[in-house]
Order: C-alpha cells, then structure tokens, then sequence
C-alpha cells in the first residue's frame, strides 16, 4: 500500500481521537456549567423564600414550664415551614404566665396547643385544712342535689328517722364544704371536708334513717340550732297526742275495775 495513504489514514485517526476528547471535554463542561446554574437557582430561590419570626425555647424547656420572658428567644423560620400553631413575638404578652403541657426542646417553636392558662388543680388533700377528714357521700344519700353540686358549695345535711315512737327530722351537718361536685367522678358522688366528728355522726345518720341535703349560699353563716327537733304532726300544727292523767288502780277483789285519778294537790 502506498505509504502516503498509509500515513494519512494514522493521521485521520490521531485527529479523530483527538476531536472525541474535545467534545467530550466540551460536554463535561456544559454539564458542570448547568448543574452550577441550576444550584445556583435553587439558592437564590431559596434566598428569596419569605421568612417570619417566632418565637422558640431559649434552651429546653420541660413540660410544666410556667413560662417567663427568659424562657423566650427569637427565631427566623420559613414562612411555609412555620407551623400555624406558633406564636409571633409581637404577641409575647400572650404567652407569658402560660404553663406548658409538654416538653420543647431548644431552639422548637412555642405552639399554642403546647400551652395553658389553667392552674393546675391542686391534690384533695392540699384542700384539707388541719385535722379534717376527706368524706365521700354517695349521690343516693342526696337525692337529686349531688348531680348539681361543685367545689366550694356548701350544705346541710338533715336525716329523719324514729325515735320513741316518733319521726323526727334533725340537722346533723351544718355548712359542709363540698370539695367535689358529682359531676367530677363520673358516680355522682361527692367529697365533703369534714372533722372525725362529723365524719362519724354523718356514718351514724346514715345508718340510722333517711337522710336529705340542703344547698345554703357559701356566705350563709346561720346555723339552725343542733337540738331542733321536729316531727310532722307538729310542723302541720296539730296537737300532740293527750296524755293519760296520773292515778292509782283500784282492785276489787282481784279485778281491776276502775281507774281513779290522784289530785297532785293532794285532798
């Protein structure tokens, strides 16, 4: 073969590899150009993203925080990804005083639902003061009144019952403070606050006859005397049953056939 053309075609070829290289070099750099343009892109789109402030834990914060300006920091969050529930920093007034329900750790943002502005209910026996006793009453020893009844009423209790052939009706408990209401334990039942004494003459009372509880206003400080007593033939106003006369039996015999007054006055 002529080796002119011999050498020609080795020269196409030493060109052609080197043309390859070329565009593949100008392919790499079009492709690093673009993804350098797109991430830039992204940047700037992401610079652009409207931002809001809230406001975050300073530092973790445990639930039952009663919250405080210190407790407080600043922070800007992503428009989309701050959370409806957040608080704006102009509205930290709102917050302040309220106490949280679970933990927040720092740097989260402090959601409303993670808040509360009720006290927490103080322990049953917090609200006993020294030397009484927490009294439960179930809601059939009170009628229909222990389904109406909340902390801090309070109420007599009066029972009915028979004495020497008599039915009576007594006050027994006096001003009772209800702790709480029937509608608090799901049974209708109720707490009272009372002393070992009234505990034991309301356990008395009950054992003994009916009993009836009476709502009185809180500031009603009148008490109805202890040894009232009534039954109904007198609170209708009729008379009370005569009584016989004194006397002595005279005996006939071994009959016993009249029965003769004795003047008290004597003869």
């Amino acid at each position: 073969m002529n080796p002119w053309i011999i050498r020609g075609a080795a020269r196409l070829r030493r060109t052609g590899v080197y043309g390859l290289a070329v565009m593949a070099g100008l392919v790499a750099a079009w492709a690093v150009r673009e993804h350098v343009q797109q991430r830039v892109q992204a940047l700037e789109a992401e610079a652009h993203t409207p931002s809001v402030s809230r406001l975050v834990a300073a530092y973790d914060l445990p639930a039952g925080t009663l919250l405080e300006e210190v407790h407080l920091a600043v922070r800007q969050i992503p428009q989309p990804w701050a959370p409806g529930a957040s608080v704006d920093p102009l509205e930290v007034g709102s917050v302040i005083g309220a106490t949280l329900l679970a933990d927040v750790a720092h740097g989260e943002p402090l959601l409303r639902s993670f808040m509360t502005f009720e006290a927490p209910q103080p322990s049953l026996a917090a609200r006993l003061q020294a030397g009484q006793r927490a009294l439960t009453v179930a809601a059939t020893d009170l009628g229909g009144l222990a389904d109406m009844l909340k902390g801090g009423d309070a109420i007599d209790i009066y029972v009915t019952f028979n004495h020497r052939q008599r039915e009576l009706t007594v006050p027994v408990l006096q001003s009772m403070r209800v702790l709480t209401g029937g509608g608090e334990d799901g049974a209708g039942n109720i707490t009272l606050a009372a002393t070992p004494d009234e505990a034991m003459r309301f356990i008395a009372a009950r054992q003994a006859g009916v009993l009836t509880a009476m709502l009185r206003h809180r500031d009603d400080a009148v008490s109805v005397n202890p040894a009232a007593q009534s039954d109904l033939a007198s609170l209708i106003g009729l008379d009370a049953e005569p009584k016989p006369a004194p006397g002595v039996a005279i005996l006939y015999g071994d009959r016993l056939d009249a029965w003769a007054s004795v003047d008290s006055e004597g003869p």
